[in-house]
């Protein structure tokens, strides 16, 4: 793995941690994080022995969303580059959403704006119970344009509409009950917790867990025919595949099962 200016990335036991480092900026991304970020993750996600990414931040803020230095209006663009601006920035979030391996967000502190995107793009997003949450934008004359799929795609219409609309803040426990947060735990327990997630990810068959994840995004853009013929195939794939094979028979014999051979084996 390459050296990072803007983001922090540690290699363990089948699990990677992608920490943003701009602390002294509340981990607020500019052009040179997204390009990082993305450079990270692509990376990651096509080294197979790695199984889970925990995604956070260092210091007091998990992410306050995009460098006003950077988007600000001392930075004089033409339409031109703001578009690539915008392109950069929802391939960033596409980046982590389309990673095959399960991404973990480990929620420290407050995420705003964009941060939020980041959250919403993780398969798993863990927070502690004192961090805070808001969809900033409007505030400041923006759309939460870029984040928006993947924010619907996680919470709903209803929920992105009472607090994108209002730019209120909200606390990890609104965050859990409309499904942007799915265990808030105290913040001591908060990396402890996140690391036994990831953890049980490394003991699970790591093709299998992938190809679940893959199969959920194929079936976000299938008609129901599609999704029927999709989910038999896989089915019919995961059967046949040794990692199948050595899982049912490490289960019969009541053994552990051992994931290198059968991967040794196809």
């Amino acid at each position: 793995m390459k050296h990072f200016t803007s983001i922090l990335v540690e290699l363990s036991k089948g699990c990677a941690r992608v920490t943003l480092n701009r602390p002294d900026r509340r981990n607020a991304f500019d052009a040179l994080m997204v390009d990082e970020l993305c450079g990270a993750f692509r990376t990651l996600g096509q080294d197979h022995s790695v199984c889970a990414i925990i995604l956070t931040g260092n210091g007091p803020t998990f992410c306050a969303g995009a460098d006003l230095g950077w988007m600000g209006p001392d930075r004089v663009m033409s339409a031109p580059e703001t578009q690539r601006d915008a392109e950069r920035l929802l391939a960033m979030f596409q980046t982590i959403d389309d990673c095959p391996c399960p991404v973990i967000g480990c929620v420290q502190g407050a995420a705003y704006g964009g941060g939020i995107g980041l959250i919403a793009a993780c398969d798993i997003a863990v927070a502690a119970a004192n961090a805070t949450f808001a969809f900033s934008e409007v505030r400041l004359g923006l759309v939460p344009a870029v984040i928006a799929p993947f924010v619907l795609a996680k919470t709903g219409d209803s929920f992105a509409r009472r607090f994108c609309l209002t730019a209120e803040p909200f606390s990890a426990s609104i965050a859990q009950d409309n499904s942007l947060i799915h265990d808030v735990v105290e913040p001591d327990a908060l990396h402890a917790h996140v690391a036994s997630l990831a953890e049980q990810i490394t003991h699970l068959a790591p093709l299998a867990v992938r190809d679940t994840k893959a199969l959920f995004h194929r079936l976000h853009h299938l008609s129901h025919e599609e999704r029927v013929k999709a989910c038999v195939a896989g089915n019919v794939q995961a059967r046949l595949s040794s990692e199948a094979q050595e899982g049912l028979r490490a289960f019969r014999e009541r053994r552990t099962p051992n994931w290198m051979m059968s991967r040794s084996g196809e």
